[in-house]
């Protein structure tokens, strides 16, 4: 009976996992316990990247699903620091950041508005 109700505690709590989202700002940018990941495309990098972020695309340039998404994101993050993903638009980032939340990761944002947001804002933006 225990080790059901383990069992159900467990799933309940993956189940109600989730990521937090925000808009993109200076304070997000210059925090440095946030990691910022950019899952646009190689192509969309091209025109330009939030300074300091790491670039880990969540799909090629047809648009085919990364294989190896975790991967390349354990192997490029600090996994004592929080995780903010960025897309152009943020649909995409809310993908990637429950990807994420579902694989155990905490401290998961979503910059909603994406890189049209801070472009906008004229944050700090560079070409890769």
């Amino acid at each position: 009976m225990i080790k059901v109700l383990i069992t159900m505690f467990f799933a309940t709590t993956m189940a109600l996992a989730k990521y937090i989202s925000m808009d993109i700002d200076e304070s997000i940018m210059n925090d440095k316990n946030i990691q910022i990941i950019d899952i646009r495309t190689p192509n969309e990098w091209q025109y330009g990247v939030l300074r300091g972020a790491i670039l880990v695309n969540l799909t090629d340039n047809n648009g085919y699903y990364n294989e190896k998404f975790l991967d390349n994101i354990k192997s490029k993050i600090d996994p004592n620091k929080k995780i903010a993903i960025i897309c152009r638009s943020g649909n995409r980032s809310q993908k990637a950041s429950q990807i994420l939340v579902d694989n155990g990761y905490k401290d998961v944002i979503n910059l909603s508005g994406g890189m049209l947001l801070a472009t906008q804002k004229g944050l700090d933006i560079v070409k890769p």
